[in-house]
């Protein structure tokens, strides 16, 4: 990654910076080839500033996650909380989804077919959501369709890639 430099006994010190969730600090254990930074499928798992050593005279300094106070744009927000950058804690799985489920409509149609092995593809982000609740079983009580499970089901799958994974073909 750097330029030959002549020996020398100063480090050289680096930043990893950027939103919750993108995969900071899975960088520095790849740069460091073991895991040293804690990592997970979840904002907010680095806490506070760690200083790591990868070895070559290079220092990280693995930040937590960085947000704008407030989020003024709607779709921003909806996107960023799609990717998991905002913890769900912090918002509703329903709304969320049917964003997601909108926007993948609209963009990925293959990809949701494929995925959830359909026919022909829902007209609705609703009709989509009825659907993949009834193929994997969100039911409840008569028969409708566990709005909350379904929904958790479309964004973990989202944010894990398996929807593209389902449609994309390894490389040779």
């Amino acid at each position: 990654m750097l330029p030959a430099k002549a020996p020398s006994s100063r480090l050289i010190h680096t930043l990893i910076m950027g939103i919750p969730n993108v995969g900071k600090s899975t960088l520095i254990n790849i740069l460091a080839g073991r895991m040293i930074a804690k990592t997970g499928n979840e904002p907010a798992i680095t806490k506070r500033q760690q200083r790591i050593d990868i070895g070559g005279g290079i220092i990280l300094l693995d930040t937590p996650g960085l947000l704008w106070p407030n989020v003024e744009n709607k779709n921003s927000g909806y996107r960023l909380a799609t990717t998991g950058a905002i913890k769900d804690t912090a918002i509703n799985h329903d709304h969320i989804a049917f964003f997601a489920a909108e926007y993948l409509l609209h963009h990925y149609p293959d990809y949701l077919k494929t995925r959830f092995q359909l026919e022909q593809l829902p007209e609705t982000e609703q009709k989509l959501m009825d659907t993949i609740g009834k193929n994997r079983g969100c039911l409840r009580s008569g028969g409708r369709i566990d709005m909350d499970k379904v929904s958790k089901i479309l964004l973990t799958e989202l944010r894990a890639g398996t929807i593209a994974e389902s449609v994309l073909k390894p490389l040779p």
